[in-house]
This record gives C-alpha cells, sequence and structure tokens, in this order.
C-alpha cells in the first residue's frame, strides 16, 4: 500500500502542531516551577497578598500587602501598619475586650441574641477595628472569634449582622 503525497504532508504537519504544543505545555510547567524570579506588579484584583520592595536607607525590604479581604486575621492590624509606615487609628483594648465580651454573651443556651452581634459590628469604623476585636476575643477566650460566630449564626445572620457591616468599611483610617 503506498501513501500519497497528501497524507504525507498531514501526517508531517499533525506531528509538527503536536512537537510545538508538547514545547509549549513544557515551557509553561518549567516556568511555574521557577516562580517569580522578581516581585510582582501591584494590583489588587487578585485578593491575594502581594510582594512589593521597598528602598530604606541603605538596604530593600520586602512585604507583603495586607490581605485586604481578611479582617478576622489577628495579624491585619500589623500588616496594615508595616504596609503603610504611618500611625492609625485603633481601638483601644479596653473597648475591644468589652466587644468581645458581648461577643460570647450574645451566644446562649436556648435564644441567641443576635442583635448584639449586630451592636457590635455597627459600631465598628474600619476593618483595622475588626482584627483588634478578634485579637481580644482570641486573648480572652481561646477561640477564634469567626469560628464562635459561625457557631451560632446561620448563613443568613451571618451575613445580616456581619458581613454587612464588614463590606461597608475602610480598610484602615490614617490617625
Amino acid at each position: 500500500m503506498e501513501i500519497t503525497k497528501n497524507i504525507q504532508y498531514t501526517i508531517a504537519t499533525v506531528g509538527v502542531l503536536g512537537i510545538v504544543a508538547g514545547y509549549l505545555l513544557y515551557k509553561k510547567s518549567k516556568k511555574k516551577e521557577m516562580g517569580n524570579m522578581h516581585p510582582p506588579a501591584v494590583t489588587t484584583s487578585s485578593g491575594k497578598p502581594i510582594k512589593v520592595s521597598r528602598m530604606g536607607s541603605r538596604t530593600a525590604k520586602v512585604l507583603e500587602e495586607p490581605n485586604w479581604k481578611d479582617p478576622f486575621d489577628m495579624k491585619y492590624t500589623k500588616d496594615v501598619k508595616d504596609w503603610l509606615r504611618k500611625p492609625i487609628k485603633e481601638l483601644s483594648p479596653k473597648i475591644a475586650k468589652q466587644y468581645a465580651r458581648n461577643l460570647k454573651n450574645a451566644k446562649r443556651r436556648f435564644n441567641d441574641d443576635e442583635a448584639a452581634v449586630g451592636r457590635v459590628f455597627k459600631r465598628l469604623k474600619d476593618k483595622t477595628q475588626i482584627a483588634t476585636l478578634s485579637k481580644a476575643f482570641f486573648d480572652l477566650y481561646k477561640v477564634d472569634m469567626w469560628k464562635h460566630l459561625d457557631s451560632f449564626l446561620s448563613t443568613k445572620e451571618m451575613e445580616r449582622y456581619v458581613s454587612r457591616f464588614k463590606r461597608k468599611l475602610p480598610n484602615y483610617r490614617l490617625a
């Protein structure tokens, strides 16, 4: 059986395309393995922390941008302070402990006080205050505040009393 020239060209074309596709896949996997050698460009659309180098008097320091979408992280306030290098307004530890007690007491044996949770989150002025409150709650009760709230609030109640207020808050306020 003799192969015609059209079939030979077709086989050669498919072979070349296969080799090119294999090379591109290999190159893409190598790029992922190597990672980024330089800090990426500053973009906030991804929602992930971004590394950016800041030049000091003698050395460069690589900082991670705070995860603006997770103010329940207890390190959020410290990350914001390090990122800005400016003083910010903070929730006093005394008030944070008082709010933490209010949140702890909102969970009851039979009838939870969801409105108390709403009152606390309504008083917060920015997301750094949520982080301060979260840290105070953990320091007092050794329980993550988000897990505590999630243990007695339904998804609808979390939206109504927590998330709705959190979304409206600015990330921080300068002092």
